[in-house]
């Protein structure tokens, strides 16, 4: 299945006033690439827009937390400014999210999200079985790692999972970039599409937008901030380099303005019942 990707501004946030908002609307980013399996979320640099320092920070950090496998909450985040209202937020549900579970009832070949710990010179993983699993392998303390049991109760042991270990959605990761051209630069076999209210109607595109994600490992879907659009964003850093597709995702809209978050949303869901479930 191709990968997903998407990419937001570090100035997402810049038309909420209050830290609770913001969180709020960082949750919906969240559930909505969960709910559509994208598996990494890149946060780009907006050049045009005025925010708060600490927007980027907060934005980075509820992602990665509502990621985050409530058992290992507690362990990779300390109390911290920036979750203040963690506890209002929506929780993902996402299948690495796994619910409590007896350690005797774990088989061979099943796996869960960790953390590496380090006991007296040996390691183990936190993986919210109520207590420490020997972990077969390489890590430094602290690491967050996906893991597959090797062997059942009670001589259970884990080993560092690989890609063809998880058959099921598995979150997403969150990477910062200085731009977007730096990004369109670094990355291959990727079909790019650009969110703009200026460009193609999708039905018109969708033909070959079919095409080239069929031809492609990854898609990657870039979103404007709140005050500019994609085209006005690259404009500013670059007149060479160009998203494969512009699409307006939202012709004849009523509103003066579609909000980042219902931008997410709304397009992922077109995306994915127009083109990306064929493939």
């Amino acid at each position: 299945m191709t990968n997903l990707w998407v990419a937001i501004p570090d100035s997402a946030l810049s038309d909420e006033q209050t830290k609770r908002d913001k969180s709020v609307k960082i949750a919906q980013f969240a559930r909505a690439c969960s709910i559509f399996r994208v598996k990494r979320i890149y946060i780009y640099h907006d050049p045009l827009s005025q925010f708060e320092k600490e927007d980027p920070v907060l934005l980075r950090t509820i992602l990665r937390y509502l990621d985050t496998p409530q058992y290992l909450r507690r362990v990779l985040y300390p109390r911290m400014n920036e979750l203040e209202f963690a506890g209002i937020l929506h929780p993902i549900k996402a299948p690495h999210h796994r619910p409590p579970q007896d350690i005797k009832t774990v088989r061979a070949g099943d796996v869960r999200t960790g953390v590496i710990a380090k006991v007296k010179g040996a390691l183990f993983v936190e993986v919210g079985l109520g207590s420490l699993v020997p972990f077969d392998g390489e890590g430094s303390d602290g690491k967050k790692v996906n893991v597959k049991f090797t062997s059942p109760h009670p001589h259970l042991r884990a080993m560092e999972a690989t890609e063809l270990d998880i058959f099921e959605y598995w979150g997403y990761e969150v990477k910062e970039v200085p731009s977007i051209v730096k990004l369109l630069s670094g990355i291959e076999k990727t079909t790019v599409i650009a969110t703009s209210r200026k460009g193609g109607f999708i039905k018109n595109n969708e033909a070959k937008l079919a095409e080239s994600i069929k031809n492609s490992e990854n898609v990657l879907v870039i979103f404007g901030s709140p005050k500019h659009g994609v085209h006005e964003i690259i404009a500013k850093e670059s007149s060479n380099i160009k998203p494969e597709f512009m699409v307006n995702m939202f012709p004849n809209q009523a509103t003066e303005t579609v909000r980042l978050e219902e931008a997410v949303l709304g397009t992922l869901a077109i995306l994915n019942a127009s083109i990306l479930s064929r493939n």
